[in-house]
């Protein structure tokens, strides 16, 4: 007989149970008035505070359409309190997918959004009269920033209906019933929990509801009774566990909403917060990122007194040294400094502080580099989730643990298990423990909870449920807590947690490395403007000239505020580029206009002599670099030090080049190379070393199909290989140009369709091993990524990689899942593949990502993703990087020097340092102290080797906070240390 499927037509006594609640859940206002004397008037926002508005004050009625897409609207009205509603407490709600700030009788009363309807009113009521007014600044999306709480999901929209606006009295006693049938339904449904105490659960609950009359609501105190009796008191039913809850919200600067909006957000959410202090006394919550603070404090001075009253009384908790939550990749080891330092700093002149900790719920993994920079920047734990609920292939192996930078320092770290945005129900507590993995070594496990990505926080409903969870046997035992309480009494001093020695890679998010080449492009030639910018001034000091602190210290911060993660990552809406590249513009001619004192002389900013050659602008050039014409040429620049520049004297018939097929037979000094029509070497023979460099494709393009799915922006997924299409060459590599030391070849490539255009030009070099290669590209794809690939004749098993202060080794082949995961990884100016005899080395001066191969590497140069940003990277781009084969390893050969060379043009500046001899060190960045007492010398490590330096003179010994710790005139240095010195200005202007 064939098997039937039976169909249960009947209501399961669950989902009456779950009826029921939903009957109750609409029904917790016992008596309401509707407020019909509201005003509204449209705006949108173009700068931060500032609007242009679009309309006139206007009546705003039930059933209305309001709002537009990322649209602000300012309501107001007033409203008389009903004699019904007289000494009782009264509620303003407003149902609506936007974000509200609501004022009453001019003070903040609190937030409205879709995660929260209703405000207390009494505290802000007048004595004198029951007539409120009531203002409201709202901003709305096309989508609810938090779309889990299905209840929001009803009314989102680009235009939304005006549901009412109401003063209300809620029947407390069914809101009781409410919260308890939350928290135990939530049990009642998760697989998370005992199955037989489920059963219990479900039986038990259906008792209590029989209890009261949906018709007239009698008998919810029976039922409130029944379940404390009942469920509450029974103790049959046992779990184990030791969860810390530790309130928190995600606040994204940008993401799907503009840099400017997130004023409102952070207001809203901190005005949130700290109502429901006022609400439950017992309730604590951490808020990271100074820059929030710093917005608060200028657009809504009002609340932070507020704030710092609250941050005094232990309530409100600022977190997170970083000025804001940055990228950990991508950025330089000094902009990471620079984030610690400004973040420090604020919450030391703001509020009295040093935080403790680094807070980076939401960061696409972490550099190598970060311990050590925290440690030194007072930071002593860390606190970063993606690991542990995003890796696509491994499981990380730690929640609470010890992590071990590349210079050997350890700094506490925490992964919590799971989501740093939950909504505190008993099932995610429980999944919290159960995922985690200290348990017999780390203390207790951190959850956090709250809404976030767009701010909103900790809700009503959470703390009532928080209240609750020590009733239930079933539970893990939970604690409310500060971040700080957390941290220090699970990870301070216990000697019991395990190491983890390495970076901390996220296996996600590959894509990010790439995505928005324009934004990386700007951030690498930023990130050395103001390096020069504040070296120069310190130099023009013994000038007399004014070190212009605030105008740096701003230019400073601006590109910090560009790094953060959903911005410099590329993982945003297009609005939110078009504000970086407002900006990067804006810093750049500042920059500049500090920088550029000369025309006839350049300056070497680097603390080492020049070897490779420079590009110098001319008109009388041979060539176009980048769109500028000029020469190449060797300046042989002394380090810090200006020189006059000009063309080399050259030689005639230095190269030979002949066609070969459809390529060319190019012979020079140092290589015989064999081009392809595409720009792609088959044969790259090293006269000198006796020995050929290529192996299959090398410096050959790939275009590959690049749908990663709902992350587009986000990844590059393991199988992007799988669908490849072919450039075509409409214009085979040919001479171009050339002259007594620069020979320059290109040709024009064409994706299918003749969608977009790509040049390579390839430069060889007479005095330099060197082998220039710039990509002029005018760009317009859809899911697809463009790969040069580097097969390499060489027998390594590791690629060497540049993190901006030392480097790390990744192996190249895909023995176990980890390595496998790693098939994408974060680079800065250099990577090396190399065999004990030598390698090739590849310079580059705005790219990040690099793949691993088996045989050498590949250098990801474009992507093309639509979401969140349809148009992302079409366009212009033009960049540029370095083949440099060598003998030896890396660091013998010299290529971090080559790289800063590379990545450090001479500047138009006249200017000389004092005898500052730092060895072996790189000057990483020389600049005045934020007290103006001292000039700060940052010195870095690159190469993995231990020393001695004797310095001029004895200086001060100082963290990245720049606090003077000690004196030293000899300094001991170890492998890829970051070291700060400081010389007192007056010292410095005598000449000492």
């Amino acid at each position: 007989m064939a098997f039937v499927e039976v169909i249960r037509r009947s209501m399961r006594p669950e989902e009456w149970t779950d009826l029921r609640y939903s009957w109750i859940k609409r029904s917790l206002i016992k008596e309401k008035y509707e407020i019909t004397d509201l005003e509204i008037r449209d705006a949108f926002q173009t700068a931060e505070n500032e609007y242009t508005y679009t309309s006139d004050y206007r009546p705003l009625k039930t059933g209305d359409m309001y709002f537009s897409p990322d649209g602000t609207a300012f309501i107001r009205g007033h409203a008389q309190i009903p004699e019904s509603l007289k000494e009782k407490d009264i509620w303003f709600t407003l149902h609506t997918a936007a974000e509200m700030i609501v004022k009453i009788n001019g003070h903040y009363a609190g937030g409205i959004d879709p995660n929260r309807d209703r405000i207390l009113v009494n505290p802000w009521l007048n004595k004198d009269s029951a007539e409120l007014t009531i203002e409201i600044e709202g901003y709305n999306r096309s989508k609810p920033d938090d779309e889990r709480n299905p209840d929001a999901l009803s009314c989102r929209g680009c235009r939304q209906i005006f549901e009412g606006a109401y003063l209300a009295e809620l029947n407390e006693p069914l809101l009781s019933l409410f919260y308890d049938l939350t928290i135990l339904l939530d049990i009642a449904k998760s697989n998370h929990f005992d199955e037989d105490y489920r059963v219990f659960l479900n039986r038990e609950l259906n008792n209590a509801l029989n209890l009261v009359d949906f018709d007239t609501w009698e008998g919810v105190e029976a039922a409130l009774s029944y379940i404390e009796t009942h469920i509450y008191e029974n103790t049959d039913f046992r779990s184990s566990g030791n969860v810390a809850l530790v309130g928190h919200s995600h606040l994204d600067i940008a993401y799907y909403w503009r840099r400017i909006h997130v004023v409102h957000k952070n207001a809203r959410t901190i005005l949130i917060q700290m109502r429901l202090m006022d609400q439950y006394p017992d309730f604590k919550y951490a808020h990271t990122q100074p820059y929030t603070y710093e917005l608060l404090s200028q657009y809504y001075p009002e609340l932070f007194e507020e704030l710092k009253e609250k941050v005094r009384s232990g309530q409100f908790e600022p977190v997170g040294a970083m000025y804001v939550e940055p990228d950990c990749n991508i950025p330089t080891a000094e902009s990471l400094i620079r984030q610690c330092l400004y973040g420090q700093l604020y919450y030391r002149e703001a509020f009295g502080i040093t935080v403790d900790n680094a807070w980076l719920p939401d960061v696409f993994g972490n550099s190598w580099i970060l311990p050590q920079i925290l440690k030194k920047s007072g930071v002593d734990y860390f606190v970063s989730n993606k690991m542990s609920t995003w890796n696509d292939t491994n499981r990380f192996p730690h929640n609470n643990f010890l992590w071990k930078g590349i210079d050997g320092t350890r700094i506490c770290a925490c992964v919590p298990p799971t989501h740093f945005i939950t909504w505190n129900m008993p099932s995610q507590i429980q999944e919290n423990w159960d995922a985690y993995q200290d348990k017999e070594t780390g203390g207790q496990t951190l959850s956090m909870f709250g809404y976030g990505d767009g701010g909103s926080g900790v809700t009503e409903e959470m703390v009532e449920l928080m209240h609750r969870f020590d009733k239930l046997s079933i539970m893990p035992k939970t604690e409310h807590m500060r971040a700080d309480e957390f941290l220090h009494r699970n990870l301070k001093d216990n000697d019991q947690l395990e190491t983890w020695d390495g970076e901390l890679y996220l296996e996600m998010h590959r894509g990010t490395f790439t995505t928005k080449a324009v934004l990386k492009d700007f951030n690498r030639r930023l990130e050395a403007k103001l390096r020069a910018a504040e070296l120069l001034s310190v130099l023009r000091m013994k000038q007399g000239k004014e070190y212009p602190a605030a105008e740096l210290r701003d230019c400073y911060k601006k590109l910090l505020l560009n790094q953060f993660h959903d911005i410099l990552p590329g993982s945003h809406i297009n609005p939110v580029f078009c504000d970086a590249v407002r900006d990067y513009e804006d810093l750049e001619k500042r920059l500049d206009a500090i920088i550029n004192d000369s025309d006839s002389v350049f300056f070497n900013p680097l603390n080492k002599k020049r070897r490779e050659a420079s590009f110098i602008p001319s008109e009388n050039g041979a060539f176009v670099r980048r769109g500028i014409r000029g020469y190449f040429t060797y300046t042989h620049a002394e380090p810090l030090s200006s020189v006059s520049v000009s063309p080399c004297a050259g030689k005639e018939n230095w190269f030979e080049s002949s066609s070969c097929g459809t390529g060319l037979t190019v012979k020079t000094p140092f290589y015989d190379v064999q081009f392809e029509a595409d720009g792609s070497i088959s044969s790259l023979f090293d006269k000198k070393m006796n020995r050929e460099w290529a192996n299959g494709g090398f410096n050959k393009l790939h275009l590959y199909q690049d749908t990663p799915g709902m992350y587009d922006a986000w990844d590059i997924l393991p199988n992007y290989k799988d669908v490849e299409y072919d450039f075509t060459a409409e214009s085979p590599l040919s001479l171009q140009a050339f002259d007594g030391e620069t020979a320059e070849f290109a040709c024009v490539l064409r994706t299918p369709g003749n969608k977009s255009h790509w040049m390579v030009v390839i430069r060889l070099f007479r005095s330099s091993p060197a082998i220039e290669v710039e990509h002029i590209v005018d760009w317009d794809e859809k899911h697809k990524l463009v790969k040069a690939e580097f097969s390499c004749n060489v027998l390594s098993r590791e690629l060497i990689c540049d993190t901006s202060a030392g480097y790390i080794k990744r192996e190249t082949h895909t023995n176990t899942s980890w390595q496998k995961a790693r098939f994408e990884v974060c680079h800065h100016k250099w990577c090396d593949f190399a065999e004990e005899s030598g390698g090739i080395a590849l310079i580059n001066e705005n790219k990040y990502g690099v793949g691993i191969e088996e045989n050498g590497m590949s250098l990801s140069l474009l992507r093309a993703n639509i979401r969140p940003d349809i148009q992302s990277d079409i366009g212009h781009h033009d960049f540029c990087y370095v083949i440099l084969p060598h003998e030896g390893r890396a660091v013998t050969a010299g290529i971090n020097d080559a790289a800063l060379e590379y990545n450090h043009p001479l500047v138009k500046a006249e200017a000389a340092a004092p005898d500052w001899d730092f060895g072996e060190l790189y000057l990483q960045a020389v600049k005045l102290s934020e007290n103006g007492e001292y000039i700060v010398f940052r010195l870095s490590e690159q190469n993995g080797r231990r020393g001695c330096l004797n310095l001029p003179q004895t200086m001060a010994v100082m963290n990245m906070l720049e606090d003077v710790e000690g004196e030293t005139q000899t300094l001991y240095y170890s492998p890829f240390e970051l070291i700060t010195l400081g010389l007192p200005v007056k010292d410095y202007l005598r000449g000492k």
